[in-house]
């Protein structure tokens, strides 16, 4: 009795998922007749069940079904098993497996599609067709800048930038196979406005003027033109066209420490001479030692902040001196108390349970990596003992120098 019940749950079931799509079923021949080239569109995918590339397309056109759903009377989205419909497949002239073809209202003429075979690029095909709008979303803008022969200065020139460089052509096959790779590492650099992908088609009379300057021979050609050079003459990228490899690149020249996964290591917003002062000045049990080493991190921030122009060292800089300076107000026991708070509050983002932007997260996350590093005992005992060393040093080079005077 147990096992019947099953089976029929299971039945049930699969029942349930089958009517849940969206795709029209067309395979028997009047079925067919009785929606292609009547009142509605009709997008009609011709499969066989042993077809592995129609195995892949299976879950998009699903998806694409599902975008149109809404406007049935206008559009269908269907499918025929032309395998087990030889005399339908004979009809429509089938070459291969999957077809693809929009059939206008009221025609038997189908306009082929041999276009990507994703969701969006299915919907906007069927949207070119029939005027008809499905319900997803609007792609998100590309990620890797656009650019021509007038923005190309104030982009790439700007010293405020880091900015790679990607020259390509669009019938180059290398430029192809490199364009989601280029355009996933640019999406991850997104939210690091100061780290910018870029790319130009120089195959474009337009933007000759471009191709003849850098000297461009052959495609993809990539170029990074470092931010705060006052020639801002390119250097060549010659590692591997992997995300890896480009996202390893960027971080090094950006100073941006993100994964592929957009996320930031526990090394971003940290700078690695006042994690070593900050570590001390935490370790410290005198607060003539700690005010020493706050004066002495003070006086390294401000000579950050005079020699170097970039606004998120000064940033991070100064949320040191912050820290410190809590601490000599609230003691210890406050870098542990906000360590916890701000802990908690990206792991409820990552259960889900809060809404808070991407620069919301990295901020937080910086300042969690900076409040790591404070209470790291094996920090605070390397940076003392390099400071031991060097005053060491110091002292034997004085003792030498005056046992030379002396001769």
């Amino acid at each position: 009795m147990h096992a019947m019940w099953l089976w029929t749950l299971v039945l049930a079931l699969v029942a349930a998922v089958a009517q849940a799509s969206h795709v029209l079923d067309l395979t028997q021949t009047a079925d067919y007749d009785a929606v292609v080239g009547k009142s509605a569109g009709a997008m009609v995918e011709f499969f066989a069940p042993w077809c592995g590339h129609c195995k892949r397309l299976a879950p998009e056109y699903e998806k694409l079904a599902d975008a149109f759903a809404k406007k049935k009377d206008k559009v269908v989205i269907a499918k025929v098993d032309a395998d087990a419909n030889r005399e339908l497949a004979d009809r429509i002239k089938l070459s291969g497996f999957p077809t693809l073809m929009y059939f206008p209202p009221n025609s038997q003429q189908g306009v082929p599609y041999n276009g990507p075979r994703t969701t969006e690029a299915l919907a906007d095909f069927v949207t070119q067709q029939s005027q008809i709008k499905s319900s997803m979303p609007p792609p998100a803008p590309p990620a890797a800048i656009e650019l021509n022969v007038d923005n190309f200065n104030s982009i790439v020139e700007n010293p405020d930038l880091d900015v790679l460089v990607e020259f390509y052509a669009p019938w180059c096959g290398h430029c192809k196979r490199l364009a989601p790779i280029y355009e996933q590492v640019a999406r991850v650099l997104e939210r690091d406005s100061h780290c910018v992908m870029a790319k130009i088609d120089v195959d474009d009379p337009k933007n000759a003027e471009i191709r003849t300057r850098f000297q461009i021979a052959s495609f993809p050609t990539l170029s990074f033109f470092p931010a705060g050079s006052s020639d801002k003459w390119p250097r060549p990228y010659l590692k591997e066209r992997t995300a890896e490899e480009l996202l390893a690149f960027m971080n090094e020249k950006c100073g941006t420490f993100r994964t592929l996964e957009g996320t930031l290591t526990p090394l971003a917003g940290r700078l690695p001479k006042l994690d070593g002062l900050a570590a001390r000045f935490y370790a410290a049990v005198t607060e003539a030692a700690r005010g020493t080493l706050l004066d002495e991190v003070k006086a390294y921030v401000q000579e950050l902040k005079d020699h170097v122009s970039s606004t998120r060292k000064a940033s991070a800089a100064d949320y040191y001196v912050r820290v410190l300076e809590r601490i000599l107000r609230d003691g210890t026991e406050y870098v542990k108390r906000e360590h916890e708070r701000l802990s908690k509050m990206l792991s409820k983002q990552a259960q889900g349970l809060s809404a808070l932007t991407g620069e919301k997260i990295d901020d937080i996350t910086r300042k969690v990596n900076v409040l790591s590093a404070v209470m790291n005992e094996r920090i605070a005992k390397a940076a003392t003992k390099a400071t031991q060393d060097a005053s060491s040093a110091a002292a034997e080079a004085t003792a030498s120098s005056s046992a030379y005077d002396e001769l």
